[in-house]
């Protein structure tokens, strides 16, 4: 919406002297005389709404360690069904979640030296398995041979993706976790080392 307070439209040669002007747009415009470019005024940040992180679970270090554990299993259980093979190893770490304070766990299996068909056949029946669970699932036609699902919205959303390297012979599983809020360490808990 336009107010008092948005930057005029700007058209013509005084575009042209400011796409000029620019370091990145002026060498876009040099090296495709062909394409028209137009720079919008940025506009307000979107980020999650403060409500959704506030109704986020919030975990105590003692409830994040279960669940690192129960998102470890529940990961390996899904690479088994879709895959069957021993993973060549299973790496769990929590990481930065998509709000600010908030975190999510990630759970990578992998199997090395995969034998590309039976790696193949486990992209194609993790397209079925996860379809009719309820995932949103995309297969590209092109390029690797993966899927990528997701259920949820926003911070909610729990991702998983499996991919063939064939080139490396690896097959990989990562699972994402929705968002969680840890909880602020209770005033009687020290740290581990014994400092404060």
């Amino acid at each position: 919406m336009v107010s008092a307070s948005t930057p005029p439209f700007v058209t013509g040669a005084e575009a042209a002297e400011q796409v000029g002007a620019d370091p990145f747009w002026s060498v876009v415009r040099r090296r495709h005389p062909d394409l028209d470019v137009v720079v919008l005024p940025a506009g307000d940040a979107v980020g999650p709404d403060p409500a959704e992180v506030e109704a986020l679970a919030e975990l105590t270090a003692e409830e994040r360690v279960e669940e690192a554990h129960r998102s470890e299993d529940e990961t390996v259980a899904r690479w088994t069904d879709l895959v069957g093979a021993e993973p060549s190893e299973v790496v769990t770490r929590w990481s930065s979640g998509r709000a600010a304070g908030t975190a999510r766990v990630e759970t990578t299996v992998r199997l090395d030296d995969a034998d590309p068909t039976a790696s193949v056949a486990a992209v194609a029946r993790a397209v079925e398995t996860l379809t009719a669970e309820g995932w949103h699932v995309l297969a590209p036609a092109d390029g690797l041979p993966r899927v990528l699902a997701g259920r949820g919205t926003g911070l909610v959303r729990e991702e998983l993706q499996l991919v063939l390297a064939p080139a490396v012979g690896r097959l990989v599983l990562r699972s994402r976790s929705a968002d969680v809020r840890p909880a602020a360490p209770a005033d009687d808990e020290q740290p581990e080392d014994g400092q404060a």
